[in-house]
């Protein structure tokens, strides 16, 4: 006996890159309120939106039991360390001046932080 489409249980969609560009604008803007040049950060949300999409997608198909996981972005993921070295990595390579006052403001950390988060983004990066 086969059930009606309509009853079917739908597979959990990927949310677009659109979707995930406004969750990472919406969660970012109140944080920046102004401080980081208005371009830079486009460019930022589109990396961000980008690189995570393609980071779910293959999570997606690496572990096929958490599709609902990794259907909708979630702003938790913009705190793993990988996530920040790709950010701290993006504003460098566009703004080598002012990268670092721009990770302090969006990771929320003071300059000891942001020393010795550096340290440890260096000592990943070279073993």
């Amino acid at each position: 006996m086969s059930t009606p489409m309509s009853l079917e249980k739908k597979p959990n969609k990927l949310e677009s890159k659109k979707s995930f560009y406004k969750t990472i604008e919406n969660y970012y803007n109140p944080i920046v309120k102004d401080k980081i040049p208005n371009g830079l950060l486009l460019n930022l949300y589109s990396y961000l939106a980008k690189s995570q999409h393609k980071i779910y997608k293959a999570l997606r198909k690496k572990h096929p039991k958490s599709k609902a996981r990794y259907s909708s972005f979630k702003t938790k993921d913009l705190h793993y360390p990988f996530t920040q070295y790709g950010i701290t990595n993006f504003l460098k390579e566009k703004d080598a001046v002012n990268y670092t006052t721009y990770c302090k403001i969006l990771f929320k950390m003071n300059d000891e932080e942001l020393a010795k988060y550096l340290k440890e983004k260096h000592t990943y990066e070279t073993k």
